[in-house]
C-alpha cells in the first residue's frame, strides 16, 4: 500500500482537463446574481454554477480514482497502441483519443484517454499505469496527470 500526498493529489486535479474551467464556472455562478439584478441574470448565474460544479466534480472523480488505484493498484507498463483524431476540440487544439494496452494477470487490457495537450505519445510510446489487480479495467496512468511516482 503506497501512500499518496496532499501534493500528488493537488497535481492530479490540476492536471485534469478542463484546466481551471470549472472553478472559474463557480465563481462567475456564485458573482452573476450578487451583481445582477434579481431575475433572469440570477437564474443564469445558478445555471453557470451548475456547470462549473459538474465539472469540479469530475475532476474530484478524477482524483478519487487515481489516488485509489495509486494507493492499492499495481504497477505495471502501458503501450500506446494507436491514436485516433476525435470530433472534439479544446483550444483550437484537436482532441486524441489516445489507446493503451497492458497485461494484467496474463490477460491484455485496453485503456483510453483523451487529451489535446499530450503530443509527445506516440505509437509505441511505453508509460508506467496502475491498475486493481480485482478488476484491470480500473487503470490510472500517473505521467498523463504529469504526476511522477
Amino acid at each position: 500500500m503506497k501512500q499518496i500526498t496532499n501534493s500528488q493529489k493537488f497535481t492530479i486535479y490540476l492536471n485534469t482537463a478542463p484546466f481551471m474551467l470549472g472553478e472559474i464556472f463557480c465563481i462567475g455562478g456564485v458573482l452573476i446574481p450578487t451583481i445582477a439584478f434579481p431575475g433572469i441574470e440570477a437564474f443564469f448565474g445558478l445555471v453557470v454554477l451548475s456547470v462549473g460544479a459538474f465539472i469540479v466534480y469530475h475532476k474530484y472523480q478524477t482524483v478519487k480514482r487515481g489516488s485509489y488505484v495509486l494507493t492499492y493498484g499495481v504497477k505495471s507498463e502501458a503501450i500506446v497502441t494507436d491514436i485516433t483524431n476525435t470530433n472534439w476540440r479544446h483550444n483550437n487544439r484537436r482532441v486524441k483519443e489516445y489507446n493503451f494496452q497492458f497485461e494484467a494477470n496474463g490477460r491484455k487490457f485496453n485503456h483510453e484517454y483523451r487529451s489535446a495537450f499530450k503530443r509527445h505519445l506516440r505509437v509505441g510510446s511505453k508509460l508506467t499505469i496502475f491498475y486493481i489487480e480485482e478488476n484491470p479495467k480500473l487503470a490510472f496512468i500517473p505521467k498523463l496527470y504529469n504526476l511522477e511516482l
